[in-house]
């Protein structure tokens, strides 16, 4: 598509998609070279993007306006502003990386207004957003676990389901795995040798306060525990309270109540 009104086929059009816009002039032997690649990649796309050329010799003015030294020069605009560039005849794949880079996808778009309806307390919005998001990208690690970390108190086998493949040294491991923890404390099975000690009987007391929602009751008895016997369930109360309080996040009052207890009784 030529550009004939920038305006309204760039700025205004980028509200419903994502434009990359390829500023070239027809002498110009890169601009030649790159302008099939990026047909290719428009088409390969179906429709997530849409590709807009514009002649810097038919159009100066635009081309001095949005500060072109040289030529090829690409842009992406979205929601009516400029979000990426890049100058030069890239080859293929570059421009595969940069579009994989920069594009805003819906399941992305969708993915930030659960962020942002959760960080208003909107917590019914914000899961019905995530669930949204895991529709377009059912991949996408970050969508898994802050859903799974919002369904847990309610669905736990739901919000396991959602991290088994999030292993050792990804970005959100730690994340999962307090979830793997705290969803093993759910269906801990008391050990018959030990139901008499009042360790065992206060870790068991903060297990059922987990599978009731009363985190607070929680931990209070797992840090009595680790006042007692810290090799109970190999440390168990202590990873107990760590997972907790990464799934209330560091911002919680429990958590920032609670970290202070659970350190003296680290020492």
């Amino acid at each position: 598509m030529e550009v004939k009104n920038f305006d309204l086929e760039v700025l205004a059009a980028s509200y419903e998609q994502p434009i990359v816009v390829d500023f070239w002039a027809p002498w110009c032997g890169p601009c030649l070279i790159l302008g099939p690649v990026l047909e290719k990649l428009e088409r390969e796309a179906r429709g997530q993007w849409r590709l807009a050329k514009l002649n810097t010799d038919e159009q100066p003015e635009l081309s001095q306006a949005w500060q072109i030294r040289g030529i090829p020069a690409v842009k992406m605009f979205h929601n009516g502003e400029m979000i990426a560039e890049f100058v030069g005849a890239l080859p293929e794949v570059q421009v595969r990386q940069w579009l994989e880079t920069y594009l805003p996808s819906a399941a992305q778009a969708t993915l930030e207004a659960a962020k942002e309806a959760l960080a208003r307390g909107e917590a019914d919005e914000g899961i019905a957003l995530l669930r949204q998001a895991l529709q377009h990208d059912a991949q996408n690690f970050e969508t898994r676990i802050l859903l799974a970390e919002q369904i847990f108190p309610v669905t736990p086998e739901e919000a396991l389901a959602l991290v088994p493949s999030i292993e050792e040294g990804h970005q959100f491991y730690d994340r999962a795995q307090a979830l793997r923890t705290l969803h093993r404390l759910l269906r801990l099975a008391p050990e018959p040798a030990l139901t008499a000690s009042s360790a065992w009987q206060d870790y068991a007391h903060g297990n059922a306060a987990l599978r009731a929602g009363n985190y607070a009751a929680a931990l209070e008895a797992w840090i009595e525990v680790m006042r007692q016997d810290r090799k109970l369930d190999d440390d168990g109360a202590r990873k107990a309270c760590i997972a907790l309080f990464m799934l209330l996040g560091n911002e919680h009052p429990l958590a920032q109540e609670y970290r202070r207890k659970f350190s003296s009784a680290l020492y």
